[in-house]
């Protein structure tokens, strides 16, 4: 496991405990288990998912702060809250090839592709889990929420948009449209497509495109279509309730970006965010769906310190909300 990381500008966050263990194949790490108030208090689960090139080990920071804070709060006694993190696909205890989690200029041909199943992997992993965390922690579990880091990011927006049981979720630096950020990823790195264009070539081939119309928010709304300026038509308006109604109704997220970040630029992201916000602040008001876009001006491509601090209030304040009620719809991974 690597070296513990802490955050910059931030005083080392309180001690809680933490036990490792064996879930469905994956070895996850539990912050607060021992610290949870007695049955049957119900459990919120956190789960964290952590950037590309790192491991569960750059978790620790976040999950003993966000676990330390909610048991300082009046609401610990009613609601227990633990933090699960594991290994995202290809990465600390899953490493099966370096390469394989390097971009274009590093060598790593299939960059785009590699990078959409390590996004998708994640999520589903995350579901899986949720499937039996229960029986694993020996107490009821009856509302998820997550929080991810870059590629984690990337991750944490396909679970929201795509798993009916998380709740909310705190995206730090990701994306919501993998494969408009791929594509200006390799417009940077100058790739040749062969005279065709990037979507459709071999950097990013058919069955690419059918992962982000499946997974990726942006794909599921819009497919590879360019998003559409404001104001929607009302025939647009009414086609993306039905998708909003079975994904996002009643979900809450927080949207954690760097100004000056060039590795997932906010403008890559900032159409789709757009076209949420229009949603949700007006003509699908109605859906309950909250959305906080905070964009930290000076800030690269890291997890700073007031993106820490904004990230740990939101999260103990949809924590002691509890789950949401929930629509006869039901979303699938």
């Amino acid at each position: 496991m690597e070296i513990q990381y802490g955050t910059k500008g931030l005083p080392p966050p309180p001690n809680v405990s933490v036990v490792t263990k064996p879930m469905a194949g994956l070895l996850v790490d539990i912050y607060g288990l021992q610290e949870l108030p007695p049955a049957p208090a119900p459990v919120t689960c956190l789960w964290l998912l952590h950037p590309r090139t790192r491991s569960r080990a750059v978790m620790h920071d976040i999950a003993k702060r966000a676990v330390h804070s909610w048991n300082q709060g009046q609401k610990q006694k009613q609601r227990g809250l633990v933090a699960l993190v594991f290994d995202m696909p290809n990465h600390g205890t899953r490493m099966v090839s370096e390469l394989a989690n390097q971009a274009w200029d590093e060598g790593n041909e299939q960059h785009a592709i590699d990078m959409l199943g390590l996004v998708k992997a994640g999520a589903v992993d995350a579901s899986g889990l949720m499937d039996q965390v229960a029986g694993y922690l020996g107490r009821e579990t009856d509302a998820h929420v997550c929080l991810g880091w870059s590629l984690g990011g990337h991750a944490a927006w396909q679970a929201w948009f795509g798993e009916d049981r998380m709740d909310s979720a705190v995206v730090i630096v990701g994306c919501p449209d993998l494969a408009g950020l791929l594509g200006s990823r390799a417009a940077a790195s100058k790739l040749d497509y062969g005279g065709a264009s990037f979507l459709g070539s071999k950097y990013f081939p058919a069955d690419s495109i059918a992962t982000v119309r499946k997974s990726d928010p942006k794909g599921i709304l819009f497919g590879t279509n360019p998003i559409p300026s404001l104001p929607l038509s009302s025939a647009e308006q009414d086609r993306l309730r039905k998708i909003l109604d079975s994904r996002v109704r009643g979900k809450k997220l927080l949207l954690c970006s760097g100004g000056a970040d060039e590795l997932v630029p906010y403008a890559q992201a900032e159409p789709f965010i757009r076209v949420l916000k229009d949603a949700v602040g007006g003509w699908y008001a109605d859906g309950g769906v909250e959305v906080d876009d905070r964009v930290y001006e000076g800030v690269g491509h890291r997890f700073a310190a007031d993106m820490v601090n904004d990230a740990v209030a939101f999260l103990m304040r949809v924590v002691a909300e509890g789950p949401r009620q929930k629509s006869e719809s039901r979303a699938k991974m």
